[in-house]
């Protein structure tokens, strides 16, 4: 991945791929492996933009770069992911946990009680056990609540589209009259981590709990790479395929600008961090960034006017995040049984009697080996907001809404003070995590309107997958679509 570059000539090659997010690194490894030559270019200093992890101290947080693209997310729930490694032969170290969650739900304020944490599951049964002990439905509605859940999970998928633009609340509004039950459905959505469940598209829902025979079995997993720690385990091995098979990833290049002769593409261009200017001269270039960073990529004549509009709605369905990073020397202790943290997987925070969301937390760790040093442990806690374009979030605001929930850590684990090695605030910038996954907007598709060779294969791209698998998704649909151009564009 070294930029030993000869500024003065343009590099060719078959197609061009801004961005080195897992979306890109996905299409690139998967058009490697058919033959055609990549070159990949990104701004930030190792792949994995967002997504990808960052070392400190011989750990590896997640959450990505700072200048990086697209999003991240700290779990991996994979079924495209399946599709693309196979279709990439790109072999994935995932460990396999069972699909549980914590459901911790707090007090308005502390004077009020300890509150409760619930041990939950996710699948049919699991939510019904949740539905009663974590999401305050009433036992004698969880019969109300199962048939709610079913119709939402046995929809069509007809149905599943015509009800992308329609929000939950007015869906149950309509269609589920007990109250206690449409406050257990907002509350199961607030768990999977949406900040405002009422405002989500119901049509997403029905894909998230869908059960799909189309495709390969959810997989709930973490990325345990032999050397690399967290999420960059996940990211590491397509970058990898792509330069086995004679590819090419330059860092350190900030994609400026796409390249057209007429409505077609002739490549793009990009700049280091002295301005230097490298032409990438290629027939296909896929541009691997949410919409809105993607179109002014192009000159002003080759946009879309309806890809502008979706562009502006979209971001305006963005989150930051405000986290706690804890090296630990050893695993904590319980209060409430005195034994070792043994939960592999995430804690979701709910407060007050609407249940709001208030984040979540993990030991990442005990999953992704490498996250942390031998003998060493990683506890992360993550609070998504989801934003506007006009509003943000003081570090005072941000401060202390982590505050809260170290405060909980330091509650719910006993001796948490005595395993700290040592902590850190992460704030990360919008998009932090994929907010717009919940919007009641039907995103775009992999070819833009009036560009010949233009790929937008982004976590943006109108797809049912769901956090980190849209990536594998948006890099599977692009390699394949520009593979099906190749072969039509074929003499004879």
């Amino acid at each position: 991945m070294r930029n030993d570059l000869d500024f003065s000539k343009p590099l060719t090659c078959d197609v061009a791929i801004a961005g080195a997010g897992l979306a890109g690194l996905v299409a690139g490894a998967i058009l490697s492996r058919h033959g055609q030559r990549v070159v990949v270019v990104d701004r930030n200093p190792e792949v994995g933009g967002r997504g990808g992890s960052t070392p400190h101290r011989g750990y590896r947080l997640d959450g990505g770069w700072r200048d990086g693209r697209d999003v991240t997310d700290l779990q991996v729930g994979w079924r495209y992911g399946q599709l693309a490694a196979r279709e990439a032969q790109v072999d994935l170290p995932l460990r396999i946990v069972k699909p549980a969650v914590r459901v911790h739900h707090l007090p308005e304020s502390p004077s009020d009680g300890d509150g409760s944490v619930v041990e939950g599951r996710w699948g049919a049964r699991g939510f019904l056990d949740l539905a009663r002990d974590g999401f305050g439905c009433p036992p004698a509605r969880l019969g109300d609540f199962g048939k709610a859940l079913a119709r939402i999970a046995g929809a069509s998928p007809e149905e599943r589209r015509s009800a992308l633009p329609i929000p939950l609340a007015d869906w149950l509004e309509a269609r589920v009259s007990e109250p206690e039950v449409r406050r257990a459905i907002l509350t199961l959505v607030t768990v999977i981590y949406c900040e405002f469940p009422e405002r989500a598209s119901t049509g997403r829902l029905m894909g998230f709990l869908a059960e799909r025979p189309d495709l390969p079995r959810l997989q709930t997993a973490y990325p345990d790479h032999e050397e690399i720690g967290g999420m960059q385990g996940l990211i590491q091995p397509w970058a990898d395929s792509i330069e086995a098979r004679g590819g090419r990833i330059l860092l350190g290049l900030e994609p400026a600008q796409v390249t057209f002769e007429g409505t077609r593409v002739t490549g793009l261009v990009a700049r280091d961090a002295s301005h230097l200017v490298l032409e990438v001269r290629a027939p296909a270039v896929d541009l691997a960034a949410p919409l809105w960073e993607a179109l002014p990529l192009l000159p002003p004549e080759r946009i879309d006017p309806e890809l502008a509009r979706l562009a502006r709605a979209l971001e305006d369905e963005q989150a930051d995040a405000i986290c706690w990073q804890a090296g630990l020397t050893r695993i904590p202790r319980l209060r409430s049984t005195g034994e070792p943290e043994g939960h592999v997987g995430w804690n979701r925070v709910l407060i007050g009697p609407g249940r709001r969301y208030a984040g979540g937390f993990h030991l990442p760790s005990l999953a992704s080996r490498r996250s942390a040093p031998p003998g060493r442990h990683l506890l992360h806690a993550f609070i998504g907001r989801w934003l506007t374009r006009e509003q943000s979030m003081t570090w005072a605001e941000s401060r202390d809404a982590i505050q809260r929930m170290i405060r909980h850590l330091k509650r719910f684990y006993l001796d948490l003070e005595e395993c700290i090695e040592w902590s850190a605030i992460q704030w990360i910038e919008r998009p932090a995590c994929l907010a717009w996954y919940w919007a009641t907007i039907v995103r775009h598709g992999v070819r833009a309107p009036g560009c010949d060779g233009l790929y937008l294969g982004s976590t943006t791209l109108e797809s049912d997958a769901g956090p980190v698998d849209i990536a594998a998704h948006a890099g599977l649909e692009a390699a394949q679509a520009i593979l099906a151009d190749a072969r039509l564009s074929e003499p004879g």
